[in-house]
């Protein structure tokens, strides 16, 4: 018995196709590692390219320090008898200037000169203390006995403190209300980071001898 072979054709079995879904992970997987790397040399590039600071400048850069301390002034300022003051009639008033120096001498003041204001000023107000950055702190002690007076700092190299009576003068301050005021805790700033209008006061009364400092006026 013969058989005849029949032929059969065979189809190609199709390949199963990679769904899409599949193909946008690969693909978003792959932005996000290329992001990474660029990410990871770019910073390596910046900070290599960083310049470290030098440290002398950054000591430059810091702030200077500056204190604040309360201080009472009768132990930071002179005594009356370490004050010499030239007294001055800046006024129309006879004798002004004479009857000032008198109650200052009282009070312990050693008495340069009396007269006259040898700058021809007519002081409105009460009075007018010149002095050079040597006698800073003696203008202070004697600012307490002129209540009002204006402080006034020129470039003379000595100690001598000038008071130029005004002529809203009346009387000097009371050496009980001195006392007082000079017993009173104030605010001081020391340090060169200071901005102080007034620096010298501080650093001439901090190098008085302690022979120099007294709680109150001297009466005598």
């Amino acid at each position: 018995m013969s058989y005849r072979e029949s032929s059969i054709t065979r189809r190609p079995t199709p390949r199963r196709r990679t769904p899409i879904w599949r193909l946008l992970i690969f693909i978003l997987v792959g932005i996000v590692v290329l992001f990474a790397i660029g990410f990871g040399v770019s910073l390596i590039f910046r900070g290599s390219g960083t310049p470290q600071a030098d440290p002398s400048q950054s000591s430059i850069a810091e702030p200077l320090p500056c204190e604040t301390t309360m201080v009472n002034p009768a132990e930071v300022l002179p005594i009356s008898s370490k004050v010499k003051v030239s007294v001055y009639n800046s006024t129309n008033k006879i004798g002004l200037a004479g009857d000032t120096a008198k109650v200052l001498k009282a009070r312990g003041f050693i008495i340069q000169e009396v007269g006259n204001d040898p700058m021809s000023k007519n002081v409105q107000g009460v009075a007018e203390i010149r002095y050079g950055p040597k006698g800073a702190s003696r203008a202070q002690l004697l600012a307490f006995h002129f209540p009002g007076a204006v402080l006034v700092q020129d470039n003379r190299s000595g100690k001598i403190v000038d008071v130029a009576v005004g002529a809203a003068f009346n009387e000097l301050e009371g050496e009980a209300q001195i006392a007082a005021a000079m017993a009173s805790p104030s605010a001081s700033t020391s340090g060169p980071g200071c901005a102080s209008a007034e620096p010298a006061p501080t650093q001439e009364a901090a190098s008085e001898p302690p022979s120099e400092i007294s709680p109150s006026p001297s009466a005598s």
